[in-house]
């Protein structure tokens, strides 16, 4: 038996609808993961890192451009140096922690890595637009769309039959592994309603495997 169907722009929009929402969720939790551990470590770290950059950089400003130490210069870095280590332990906690908030706070690539997810999502559903040529025995299956080769299972070999909204997702072990499946529109324009339900309900009844929900 042989059944004809297209996947459309409209169902690319559909299953992005659908897998979408879960990827962005998922790149939110592995952002707020990373933010929280580097935090902890901002918040170990960042203070006595600037303490040890100031007191660094303190003897290069007396040193440049002379570069020599004068008694003068000695006095005058000792006397920073008594007032600036005090202070610093005094104030270094709450400004290192409002330096920290306003990093958190600051997201500006959040929206720009949303988009690179689509468009990564986006485009293997591209890719699979076109008319496709389903024919089915008792033996198995293969699915063309023209001009590529076809893609052919015995029923034996189906591990997975997924149910979406407009379609049907079909694999091996193989594909299941790589993440592809052959993927069967659940409506066609291309032929009669009820003749390409009939054709649908014959193929699905031969899956050795009940549809699990996406």
């Amino acid at each position: 038996m042989e059944l004809q169907y297209r996947l459309t722009p409209a169902h690319t929009e559909a299953r992005l609808a659908e897998t979408l929402p879960q990827a962005l969720l998922e790149h939110d939790q592995l952002q707020t993961r990373i933010s929280s551990v580097t935090s902890r470590w901002q918040g170990r770290l960042l203070g006595p890192l600037i303490l040890l950059l100031s007191l660094i950089a303190a003897p290069l400003a007396l040193y440049f451009p002379e570069r020599r130490f004068t008694p003068e210069k000695i006095i005058a870095l000792v006397l920073c140096a008594l007032i600036f280590i005090p202070l610093w332990w005094r104030f270094s906690g709450r400004w290192v922690q409002r330096l920290q908030a306003r990093t958190r706070n600051r997201t500006p690539l959040r929206s720009l890595n949303h988009r690179l997810i689509e468009a990564r999502l986006r485009a293997p559903l591209k890719a699979i637009e076109g008319v496709y040529h389903l024919t089915f025995d008792d033996q198995g299956f293969s699915l063309s769309k023209p001009p590529r080769a076809k893609s052919s299972l015995t029923w034996g070999q189906i591990v997975l039959l997924r149910e979406a909204a407009n379609f049907y997702d079909v694999a091996d072990a193989q594909m299941q592994r790589k993440g592809q499946a052959c993927r069967i529109a659940k409506h066609s324009e291309l032929m009669d309603a009820e003749e390409y339900q009939q054709g649908l309900q014959a193929f699905l009844s031969h899956c050795p495997v009940a549809p699990s929900a996406n």
